[in-house]
């Protein structure tokens, strides 16, 4: 880890920015705050041993808010490369970052709750109904063989697609339904996206994929702002990934 030093005003981490690091706070605050539609929204203030950044050691995705020193910082800047190293026998620098990384999971968790209920959750009936009524086949060898050739009949919503991994540090990182063994180049990241169902409505949200979800030729996620888009009664083409991709699928409603 690399000791750094940020004066009061200092701008840490810049919203919309890529970065593959993380830092934790020795002395000092910071405020992470994120831009809104006509002002700026203060999102908490950190304080001493609290970590910030944590997502840049696992995904290549542009920093989700900004951070800003309140105070005089010093702060140990960790890479993602220094991160992976640790794994394997430096429990007491991995743990903290952890311990931050989920618990920020649950407030988000939280959060989506408190607004699906707002929304108004489909109710147990509903989704008894639904049990048959979804599926997912491949359309090309790729998807077929993602799918063991044969035709996945969709019984929990969210239903989460994304990449498998063999590496044993990503697991923690890593929540899915379906997992696609992608090669280099990727198509498809980690976690890519999900099918859900919400107000008697089935849709596709994007995950914050690198190269975004192709859903009957519209793309949602990657470099796109909008990241969800309504499933058609009857047969949905999917594409996971760019135009390019080979993991192309059928699902049908």
């Amino acid at each position: 880890m690399k000791e750094r030093f940020f004066e009061t005003g200092a701008t840490i981490i810049e919203e919309g920015s890529l970065g593959d690091s993380a830092f934790i706070l020795k002395s000092g605050m910071v405020e992470v705050r994120k831009k809104a539609k006509h002002d700026t929204i203060l999102l908490a203030t950190l304080e001493a041993e609290e970590i910030f950044g944590e997502m840049g050691l696992i995904e290549d995705k542009p920093r989700s808010a900004s951070i800003i020193a309140k105070t005089r910082v010093v702060a140990d800047e960790i890479s993602r490369e220094d991160f992976m190293g640790l794994l394997d026998d430096k429990k007491s620098f991995i743990i903290p970052i952890l311990r931050a990384f989920f618990e920020r999971l649950r407030q988000t968790n939280d959060l989506v709750v408190r607004l699906e209920n707002q929304i108004g959750p489909s109710s147990a009936k509903e989704q008894a109904g639904l049990a048959d009524s979804v599926s997912i086949s491949g359309l090309t060898k790729e998807a077929n063989t993602a799918l063991k050739g044969k035709e996945l009949q969709i019984k929990k919503f969210p239903f989460k697609i994304g990449r498998n991994s063999s590496h044993v540090s990503d697991a923690i990182f890593v929540n899915n339904d379906l997992c696609i063994d992608d090669i280099v180049p990727y198509n498809v990241s980690k976690n890519h996206m999900s099918i859900n169902f919400q107000n008697n409505q089935f849709y596709i949200l994007d995950r914050g994929s690198s190269l975004g979800t192709i859903v009957n030729g519209k793309q949602i996620g990657g470099q796109v702002s909008n990241y969800k888009t309504n499933l058609n009664p009857g047969e949905n083409i999917v594409i996971i990934g760019g135009e390019a991709s080979p993991y192309q699928f059928r699902i049908i409603i």
